[in-house]
C-alpha cells in the first residue's frame, strides 16, 4: 500500500485531511503526521513514505528548507505542497526544488483525489520501470564490469566494442529514456567508485557528467554521451596511473633486481606490490614503455655480461647464475639484445 505523511502546523487541517480524506479507498495509508518541518523530517526517514503532503510555511523548517532535506534523504519521495494564496509565488518556488505539484487552501477534496490517483498511476509506472532496470541491469551486469576493468586498464579498444553490444540491446528494446539514463547513471557511478578505489578521484568530472545526462531526452543523445565519457576518462585514466603508480613501478623494478637470478614470474611481482599480474603487466609496460619480460631479460643479460667478461665462470654456469635454468634459451635471449652469443662475447672482451 502506498504510505503517506501529512505535515501542517494548523491542527483543524491536518486532523482533518487524516480523518476525513478516503484514504483507504484510494489504496494509501497515513502513517504519520506531524506539525513542523523538523519532527516531519524524522518522521520521514523513519517511515520512508511515498507521499507527503506539507504546508509550504512551518515552524523550526520551512516547507523549503524541508523539500531539500527529503530530496537528499528520500529521493523517490514525492512532496506536494499545501499553499495559501499569499504563498502562491513561494509554493511555485517549492516547483523548481522537486515539489511535483501544490494545492491551494482551503483544500479542494476532489482535486486532492485527482491528484492522488494521478500519483498512484506514477508509482506504477516507476515501479514497472524500476523492475525492467533491475532484470536489464542483471542480463547486461558482466558486460558492465568487463567495461570497468578496460577503463581501469586503459584498453580503449575493448571497452568500446562492450559499449556497442550494450547500446545494441537497448535499441532492440522498447524501453523509456529514463530507464536507460539510469543504467548509465549506474554505469557511471559505479566505474567513478572503483576508480577512486585506485587512487584517482574525479568528483568534477561526476557532478558534470551528470548535469549533462538528466538534460537528454533520446537514445541516441544517451549513447553519443556514454562514448564521450569512456574517451575523456580513458585519457584521464591513462595519464593518472602511470602517475600514481611510479612508486609502485620502482618497488616492482627493486624486487626484480633483488631477485633476478631466482626463477621469477610476473605473479610473483605482481603480488609483492599488491596488483593483479594483469594489471601489473599492462601498468608497467604504460611507465616503462616496454614489457616486464623484455626488462627482466636485459637486466639479466646486463648482469651476464659482467659476469663473461671476468671469465671464471662457464657460460652454462652463468646462465644459471642470471636466473635462466635453459641454457639454449639464455643464449638465445643473449644473442637477441646483445647481436652476439655468449661466447662470442665472452671472446669479445678478452
Amino acid at each position: 500500500m502506498i504510505k503517506i505523511i501529512i505535515v501542517d502546523d494548523e491542527k483543524m487541517i491536518r486532523e482533518g485531511l487524516v480523518k476525513t480524506m478516503p484514504w483507504e479507498q484510494m489504496g494509501i495509508e497515513v502513517v504519520g503526521s506531524s506539525d513542523n518541518g523538523r519532527t516531519a523530517l524524522e518522521l520521514a526517514i523513519d517511515k520512508k513514505p511515498h507521499i507527503i503532503l506539507t504546508d509550504i510555511r512551518m515552524p523550526k523548517m520551512d516547507g523549503i528548507e524541508f523539500l531539500k532535506r527529503i530530496k537528499e534523504e528520500l529521493p523517490k519521495t514525492k512532496v506536494l505542497i499545501l499553499s495559501g494564496y499569499d504563498d502562491f509565488s513561494y509554493a511555485q518556488q517549492a516547483i523548481k526544488y522537486g515539489a511535483i505539484d501544490y494545492i491551494l487552501k482551503p483544500i479542494n477534496v476532489e482535486e486532492l483525489q485527482k491528484i492522488m490517483e494521478g500519483l498512484k498511476d506514477t508509482f506504477k509506472e516507476e515501479n514497472d520501470m524500476d523492475l525492467y532496470w533491475t532484470k536489464m541491469h542483471r542480463v547486461m551486469e558482466q558486460e558492465i564490469q568487463q567495461y570497468i576493468m578496460c577503463i581501469r586498464i586503459g584498453n580503449r579498444e575493448d571497452a568500446f566494442s562492450i559499449l556497442s553490444r550494450i547500446c545494441c540491446k537497448e535499441m532492440l528494446s522498447n524501453v523509456a529514456v529514463e530507464t536507460y539514463k539510469k543504467l548509465y547513471i549506474e554505469i557511471m557511478d559505479t566505474t567513478l567508485n572503483v576508480l577512486k578505489e585506485d587512487g584517482i578521484y574525479l568528483k568534477e568530472e561526476r557532478r558534470n557528467r551528470y548535469l549533462d545526462l538528466i538534460n537528454f531526452t533520446t537514445l541516441g543523445e544517451l549513447q553519443e554521451w556514454i562514448k564521450k565519457f569512456t574517451n575523456n576518462l580513458m585519457e584521464i585514466v591513462e595519464k593518472n596511473k602511470i602517475d600514481n603508480y611510479g612508486g609502485v613501478i620502482n618497488n616492482a623494478i627493486q624486487f626484480i633486481e633483488d631477485h633476478f637470478n631466482e626463477d621469477l614470474s610476473i605473479q610473483q611481482i605482481a603480488e609483492a606490490v599488491h596488483l593483479s599480474s594483469n594489471y601489473f603487466s599492462h601498468i608497467f609496460k604504460k611507465a616503462r614503455d616496454e614489457s616486464f619480460t623484455d626488462y627482466l631479460n636485459k637486466f639479466r643479460v646486463k648482469r651476464a655480461k659482467v659476469l663473461l667478461t671476468k671469465h671464471t665462470y662457464k657460460v652454462y654456469e652463468i646462465a644459471d647464475m642470471v636466473g635462466y635454468s635453459d641454457y639454449k634459451y639464455f643464449s638465445s635471449v643473449f644473442k637477441k639484445i646483445t647481436g652476439v652469443s655468449p661466447t662470442e662475447y665472452s671472446e669479445l672482451e678478452k
